[in-house]
Order: structure tokens, then C-alpha cells, then sequence
């Protein structure tokens, strides 16, 4: 699961990520909240916006959340314990908002730890 706090089309770690997502070489997921979140964030990438939806794949939370100061940043870990994601990938781990290392099981990684990790850099050399 992918956080996008930066836009994906520049040369930059959650490009890479996303464009794994693209080719199916790792699982995005995203809920109907984050959608909603998206909507408004990428109001002027509507191209942006498509992409996630037409790549991720959407689950159905159950549980409301509040594990995190930023209200808004509950609905990626209650989507992340919904669909049993192995990493939570974000920029913003700061105080108050993704700053614990995991939720539940799923792990939350920076862009680029994220890439780092060997099973992704094997990935990486498919693109």
C-alpha cells in the first residue's frame, strides 16, 4: 500500500513503486476512504487520479480507526489491516502521523527503504 504524498509521475521512489503497481509486480490496495482523500488531493491530476484506480485494488474497511493524531491517516492503516498488507509505504513518519514501525502486522516503510529491501530490488530489475 502506497501513501502518495509526493506525485508519482517524477523521477522519485513512489514513481518506481507505483510503476510496480502498474505492471502488476506487487499488490496496491486502496479503500473507498482513501479514494475519497484522493479525489480531493489530486483534484488537478485527474490522470493521477485514474491510475490509482484503475491499478489498486479496492477493499472494503470495517473498522473505524483512531491509532494516529492526523484523523486522515487512520483510513490508510485501517485499510492496510483490512487487506493484510505486508508494508504501509509513506513519507510521513513524523510524530502524529505514521510513526509507529508497524500496525498490526504490516510493516511502514519509506519509499526508498521500501525499495531497498531485496525482494523489491529484484523486482526492480524488471522494469
Amino acid at each position: 500500500m502506497l501513501k502518495l504524498a509526493t506525485l508519482p509521475n517524477h523521477p522519485n521512489a513512489a514513481a518506481n513503486i507505483f510503476l510496480l503497481c502498474r505492471r502488476r509486480l506487487i499488490e496496491g490496495w486502496v479503500s473507498w476512504a482513501m479514494l475519497e482523500e484522493y479525489s480531493d488531493v489530486l483534484a488537478r491530476f485527474p490522470n493521477v487520479l485514474a491510475a490509482v484506480g484503475e491499478t489498486f485494488e479496492c477493499c472494503h474497511t470495517l473498522d473505524e480507526l483512531d491509532l494516529i493524531a492526523h484523523e486522515p491517516d487512520n483510513r490508510f492503516v485501517e485499510c492496510a489491516l483490512a487487506c493484510d498488507a505486508d508494508y504501509l509505504i509513506t513519507v510521513n513518519t513524523a510524530r502524529g502521523h505514521f510513526d509507529q514501525p508497524c500496525y498490526g502486522r504490516t510493516r511502514v516503510l519509506t519509499p526508498g527503504r521500501f525499495l531497498n529491501l531485496d525482494e523489491v530490488q529484484s523486482l526492480l530489475t524488471r522494469l
